[in-house]
């Protein structure tokens, strides 16, 4: 027994020797790391999206339910809670549109608590990103690095919100590249991180988090503590070239017509059409190629600067007539001129969540991922725990007849 505590009295003599010797360099690893954290956390934004759902209880209870389809439609208001960073100075917000789905409004909440409505400006579909703006002009927009120079094994700091509670911050390693070009990272992706930076040891940011790696959908206790450990993360020189191009749109409010002209037929000072824009206000009114356009409203068209004019002074949004001849046949369309976004741009809100059927049929299937109101958590955690009671309490009555 005495040689057992004096080998434990050495190890631990030996521990606090070594510890005692790597302190100096453990604290200045820990003022690094906090200095680190205090340089990117400026830009690090919590991101609330407030919104309606559906749901479905029925009406009978106990075992009735279970024969009779009596349902009634119900409606939560949700927060869906996630992480965004500061773009620029203008109040550009960048985050991921799953956060979004369906909002009634959003508030966007800085690092001092300070809460601003968010202006919605619309998802990039190619990437995911969403690009709201805050009426606030003392920001500290990110410092912004080259992904294209980030390799493999780089050790970074993921910042943001932690499953609606507080800041979040970890340090993980780029392990890998999806087919896309987008960085896998070996990190904790708590509940609320998506739409959160990724910096580098020099607080510049490298990439946005987009979404967990290997997740599996499913109903958990709203409180539940879930983290997978790893996730994906793109580019911020990608993340860049989306944001700058929708701004600079954003800004210039720019519209739009949709159609090209024949080069000769422009040399002759007629506006023939060559080809439609695909998804553009001249298709969904239904111009086609061939058709030589000659006014706009009452205006006539001598040539494609008069065009150009008239189609800049019109207000977004605003229905025109457009006369055209298209086989020897003076016709006319009526689109609606609409803003100018870049190619993928979305400005409408992100697709919504499909309703919650409780109590449903089993051969229905719930499509994942799943979110629930801890009012509605509640009820069907109760009905739950009702229909055993009555289940048990049939089971004492068979006994009876035994």
């Amino acid at each position: 027994m005495r040689i057992i505590i004096a080998i434990n009295l050495i190890i631990i003599t030996l521990a606090t020797n070594i510890f005692s010797q790597n302190a100096p360099i453990l604290e200045s690893l820990q003022k690094e790391i906090s200095e680190l954290i205090q340089i990117a956390k400026y830009s690090v934004v919590t991101v609330a999206a407030k919104s309606s759902h559906s749901y479905f209880v029925n009406k009978d209870r106990g075992l009735f339910s279970l024969f009779k389809d009596n349902r009634e439609e119900k409606k939560d208001n949700l927060w869906m809670i996630g992480s965004g960073v500061i773009y620029n100075e203008e109040g550009y917000i960048i985050t991921r549109s799953s956060i979004l789905a369906d909002f009634e409004e959003i508030k966007v909440t800085l690092f001092d608590e300070a809460e601003f409505d968010a202006e919605y400006i619309g998802t990039d579909e190619r990437t995911g990103l969403a690009l709201l703006k805050i009426d606030e002009r003392n920001l500290q927009p990110t410092l912004k690095g080259n992904s294209d120079e980030v390799s493999l094994y780089s050790l970074v700091l993921v910042l943001g919100n932690s499953m609606g509670i507080s800041q979040f911050a970890s340090f993980g390693l780029i392990n890998g590249h999806t087919n896309h070009g987008r960085f896998i990272l070996s990190v904790p992706i708590n509940p609320g991180i998506i739409g959160g930076p990724v910096f580098n040891l020099k607080g510049e940011i490298i990439g946005i988090i987009t979404a967990e790696l290997n997740t599996v959908g499913s109903m958990q206790a709203p409180y539940a503590v879930d983290s997978d450990e790893n996730g994906i993360a793109l580019p911020i020189n990608q993340v860049c070239q989306v944001a700058d191009e929708i701004i600079e749109m954003h800004k210039e409010k720019k519209v739009w017509l949709g159609i090209t002209f024949d080069t000769d037929s422009l040399n002759k000072n007629k506006l023939i059409v060559e080809s439609v824009y695909a998804g553009s206000p001249a298709e969904r009114a239904g111009l086609k190629a061939g058709d030589q356009l000659i006014k706009y409203n009452e205006t006539n068209l001598p040539n494609q600067q008069v065009m150009g004019e008239l189609i800049k002074q019109t207000k977004p949004g605003t229905n025109v007539s457009i006369g055209f001849v298209r086989k020897n046949r003076l016709l006319k369309v009526f689109p609606r001129i609409e803003r100018q976004w870049p190619s993928g741009f979305n400005p409408h809100k992100p697709r919504n969540l499909n309703p919650i059927i409780l109590n449903q049929n089993p051969n229905t299937s719930i499509q994942y991922p799943v979110t629930i109101s801890p009012q509605s958590y509640q009820q069907i955690n109760s009905r739950m725990i009702q229909m055993e009671n009555e289940i048990q309490g049939l089971k004492n009555e068979l006994k009876k007849y035994k």
